[in-house]
């Protein structure tokens, strides 16, 4: 029998008006004195003077029991509730006291309609990850804990073609998948029996999949996943833990490495790219809004530089100015106001800066005295910078030539501009 968050309420006392909330989201005891909350995404203390470490332990003990576990022979125990939400249990020695957290599943899913109104999914990012499923290409969902990746990942299977087979796995069932001909395949249990993420994935081509959806890829099963995306089964969903696009593509291929028939890392790199058309990352703001903050095509991987070649989607890059003969992946500089553009390459617009930094601009054919570069500390600064100098010639002053080469900007473009922006 499956508990209920309900049943868990005699058992924590004090928190009985927190679990009947559902605006929260998580549910974090620490230990008797040490009680949190999350609520529209931010973190909030309760007090609960009559949850004592001994009704923590005894709480323990019944999410368990369903189980057939013991807290005292098992102090790592992971649970689902019946209506999905998940709990995890770690007692002692394992920690210094019995610590509960709930994370409480969604009363309902979210379609992409909805994240798109309410500004958490950009309507842009839909279209362009319609075009690629629907053109039998695969499509990752990065982010970090919380950020938001299964309930984008569950809005976005809606795009998949209606009449596919789609077969998901996942860790504990978390998807609603709102379709006919699915079936769901779920890893919880499975390790005492020897069943892992990586079985199931195997096991899952056997059932004649159009489309594969992996709720979060965590080890060796990314091997077989790659495997799959790269033979017939496009039109793919996965999600992984990491802090931005390009991070998700190696720690992809790291979780792939993880196997132990693992091939050579450059080898499972190009399986990446073969496999991954575009990655997707999901952020949760210091306010607590989850949402869409990035979107990049996946166009190859630089062995010798050892880095992944990505176009930007998501935001849109800057255009250049009309008439800037703008070639696809290049901005052009523009001439500053009153002099007519410099066509020299990049290299030779880099000037000595303050403390050994680099300062860019164009420089006007009469050599008149430059203006005051602006500094920038990260490439979004360096970007918006960029935009100002291809308008008004600002020279912008970077705090190393290190740092430029770390944000792929390339100082030996023969045609005058900055390339990779």
């Amino acid at each position: 029998m499956e508990l209920t968050i309900a049943d868990l309420k005699p058992f924590l006392p004090g928190l009985e008006d927190v679990l009947d909330d559902e605006a929260v989201s998580e549910v974090m005891v620490n230990g008797p004195a040490a009680i949190y909350v999350e609520r529209a995404g931010r973190l909030a203390a309760v007090e609960a003077p009559s949850l004592t470490a001994e009704a923590v332990a005894r709480a323990a003990i019944q999410i368990a029991r369903p189980l057939g576990e013991d807290p005292a022979t098992d102090p790592i125990i992971d649970a689902r509730l019946a209506d999905g939400s998940r709990v995890a249990v770690c007692s002692p020695p394992a920690a210094p006291a019995t610590a509960i957290t709930i994370r409480r599943f969604g009363g309902r899913a979210f379609t992409i309609e909805e994240l798109t109104a309410s500004g958490s999914l950009p309507a842009p990012v839909v279209q362009a990850t319609a075009a690629v499923l629907q053109s039998e290409r695969n499509v990752l969902i990065s982010g970090g804990t919380g950020s938001g990746k299964t309930t984008l990942l569950n809005a976005l299977v809606a795009l998949l073609p209606a009449e596919g087979r789609v077969i998901s796995i996942e860790d504990t069932l978390e998807l609603r998948l709102r379709r006919a001909n699915c079936l769901r395949f779920e890893a919880r249990g499975l390790a005492g029996r020897g069943v892992t993420i990586r079985d199931l994935v195997r096991h899952a081509l056997r059932h004649r999949p159009d489309h594969i959806v992996v709720g979060e890829v965590r080890g060796a099963e990314a091997a077989d996943l790659l495997q799959a995306l790269n033979t017939g089964h496009g039109g793919s969903l996965a999600t992984v833990h990491a802090n931005n696009a390009e991070a998700a593509l190696s720690r992809l291929a790291t979780c792939a490495m993880q196997a132990s028939d693992a091939l050579p890392w450059a080898v499972v790199c190009r399986g990446v790219v073969d496999g991954i058309e575009a990655v997707i990352h999901q952020t949760r703001t210091a306010e607590g809004v989850r949402r869409v903050d990035q979107m990049v095509r996946v166009r190859d991987y630089d062995a010798h530089a050892n880095r992944w070649v990505v176009e930007r989607i998501w935001p849109a890059p800057a255009a250049a100015p009309e008439g800037a003969g703008t070639a696809p992946g290049r901005a052009k500089a523009a001439a500053a106001p009153g002099a007519e553009a410099s066509r020299r390459p990049a290299a030779e617009a880099v000037i000595s800066g303050k403390d050994g930094g680099a300062a860019m601009s164009e420089r006007d054919e009469s050599g008149a005295e430059e203006r005051a570069p602006v500094q920038v500390a990260t490439r979004e600064q360096f970007d918006e910078a960029v935009g100002e100098l291809f308008r008004t010639g600002q020279p912008i002053e970077a705090p190393s030539l290190e740092m430029l080469s770390e944000w792929d900007v390339d100082l030996e473009d023969e045609a005058g501009g900055i390339e990779g922006l």
